[in-house]
């Protein structure tokens, strides 16, 4: 009698893997890209803004258009080696794109490195935020009790984990941004509410602390046209401060776009109250306050020399380190690995 030995394949289909779900991992990073483009570009948007802005977003939307085919095609991949071909995979591809990515975008909106899926970024962010999509990926490929009782726990997880990371995060971006800038006073890490106004993050110099005002309903996609600079209260409040580049301030402008601070001198300090001065200059207006052991100026440019400087400088506030992320630029460092 013969006998034929041999191994029998299995035409079934595969069980769940670890480099399937890092395939599932970075089809959600290219998903959470094309997604993060369009909504920084939407961020900045100016309604009204003209021909540029379409263009700008008719590109950015094909950018992120591009990403999700991208996505959908490494998920459908995976998915035809867990599932059968008759379970139509990239239906369920598209399912996964959309929950993952309903989902990282909810997560984004929790952790602190910003609104926008892009820098300031650290490894850590982006390992939590593309996390959906692998667990999305275990849950429609695989629907079994196991996987969902497994999917449903790390889910939990990483909700419980978001609010205390982003604390920590806040914490570590603080102190890097201090320890940086060691010779800066703590107490100057202050900031106004310009009603109208998206103040950027600060710089540090002799001068103190410095950030820049931007409009963003004031051309295509906006102008800065204002400057807040918060010094030692010992700090010369007629003496140079800082004001935007344009072409009134600076008429040759080959050494200063447009939108960069710059120091001009005070040609005209008046005293307008006790600790209170108004100041001008070469196409500026500016007000200068002492209080709270700081010195305050503000200068703006002649767009928005109408605003009132003296109530704009009465809301200057301490910002802790939960508030004060937004401002800062935080610099590289081991902490980085941890945002």
């Amino acid at each position: 009698m013969l006998y034929l030995t041999g191994t029998v394949r299995e035409t079934g289909p595969h069980p769940l893997t670890a480099w399937l779900l890092v395939r599932a991992w970075l089809a959600g990073l290219a998903s959470a890209t094309g997604i993060g483009l369009v909504r920084a570009v939407i961020a900045n948007l100016v309604p009204g803004g003209g021909g540029l802005a379409g263009l700008v977003v008719l590109i950015v939307l094909g950018l992120c258009s591009g990403c999700q085919v991208v996505a959908a095609a490494l998920l459908r991949r995976s998915v035809e080696q867990v599932r059968p071909a008759r379970a139509r995979p990239l239906r369920t591809a598209v399912a996964i794109l959309i929950l993952g990515s309903a989902a990282m975008i909810t997560l984004n909106t929790v952790l602190c490195s910003g609104p926008r899926f892009v820098l300031p970024f650290g490894p850590l962010s982006l390992l939590l935020l593309c996390l959906p999509y692998p667990l999305a990926f275990a849950l429609l490929a695989a629907p079994d009790l196991r996987t969902g009782v497994a999917v449903t726990a790390a889910g939990i997880a990483i909700a419980g984990t978001a609010f205390p990371l982003r604390t920590a995060q806040e914490h570590l971006s603080a102190d890097a941004w201090r320890g940086h800038h060691s010779a800066i006073d703590p107490r100057l890490l202050q900031a106004v509410d310009w009603p109208g106004g998206q103040q950027g993050t600060f710089t540090a110099g002799s001068y103190g602390v410095r950030l820049d005002v931007y409009f963003p309903n004031t051309n295509i996609d906006g102008l800065s046209e204002a400057v807040v600079t918060v010094s030692r209260s010992g700090t010369d409040p007629c003496g140079d401060v800082g004001v935007i580049a344009a072409y009134e301030t600076v008429p040759s402008q080959d050494d200063f776009p447009d939108g960069q601070i710059i120091t001009l001198p005070a040609k005209k300090c008046t005293p307008a109250g006790p600790n209170r001065w108004t100041l001008s200059g070469r196409g500026f207006t500016g007000y200068a306050e002492r209080r709270d052991g700081v010195l305050i100026r503000l200068s703006v440019t002649s767009g928005h020399n109408g605003d009132d400087l003296p109530t704009i400088a009465g809301t200057l506030h301490v910002l802790d380190d939960h508030q004060l992320w937004s401002y800062l630029n935080t610099p590289l460092s081991p902490s980085w690995l941890l945002t």
